[in-house]
């Protein structure tokens, strides 16, 4: 990855953390696109210390603000001269107030389909164009991402991650195989689990869905005629 720039959402922690310090140790100049900046920091000088490369950099970003979503994109376009790969690896899990964790499951699990279909859509917008979009599921990781499932949800929730979870590290493993791997240049649109391309269901191949995913989203973050499209 030496000469590459990678932007990683959510880096501080987690799958994000240990994404962004396999990056560094390849050589690649990381931006490391966080909330909260006192753990980015943290993270930072951990990664740096331990891979001795000095190219990885911290930006604010906080992902449930459009308008700090596009102060970010605009400072990202104004001092980058290019971005090699863009990893969306923040993530969190809420439930609503009195949910059951089946509540909670089905509304995380629906979520991952709407990413799916985002996926799809944007490979398939791509295509042709060099650039390549593909889409993984890490496996259930103790990656934190239950830590603000409320009580009394998260204490089965934490339970059951500790016990039966991957590590952090491990659910990396995808990742960064698709990040970095040869194995993978001009592959686009295809879903993987475990380093190795996996099939989709019938369900989640229907890309009128993914148009209006894509559609609805489009309106819910507000484009407008003079932002870019694809």
């Amino acid at each position: 990855m030496e000469g590459k720039t990678v932007l990683i959402t959510g880096a501080n922690s987690g799958i994000g953390k240990e994404t962004a310090r396999e990056m560094a140790r390849q050589g690649a100049r990381v931006i490391m696109a966080c909330r909260n900046q006192e753990t980015a920091n943290a993270a930072r000088e951990e990664i740096v210390k331990e891979t001795g490369n000095n190219n990885v950099i911290i930006k604010k970003i906080d992902l449930g603000s459009q308008r700090s979503v596009r102060e970010f994109a605009a400072d990202i376009l104004k001092t980058e001269n290019k971005l090699d790969v863009l990893i969306h690896n923040a993530g969190m899990a809420l439930a609503f107030r009195g949910a059951t964790s089946e509540d909670a499951a089905y509304l995380y699990y629906v979520s991952k389909y709407a990413n799916i279909y985002f996926a799809r859509e944007l490979a398939q917008r791509l295509e042709g164009s060099g650039i390549t979009v593909n889409f993984l599921h890490p496996g259930m990781i103790d990656s934190g991402i239950w830590r603000n499932v409320p009580f009394p949800l998260n204490y089965p929730m934490l339970a059951v991650t500790k016990c039966f979870f991957k590590t952090p590290k491990q659910g990396a493993e995808t990742t960064i195989y698709l990040a970095s791997s040869k194995d993978v240049e001009g592959v686009s649109g295809k879903y993987f689990m475990d380093k190795k391309e996996h099939g989709l269901s019938a369900a989640a191949m229907d890309m009128d869905k993914a148009k209006k995913i894509w559609e609805e989203s489009a309106k819910i973050v507000g484009l407008t005629a003079s932002d870019p499209k694809i």
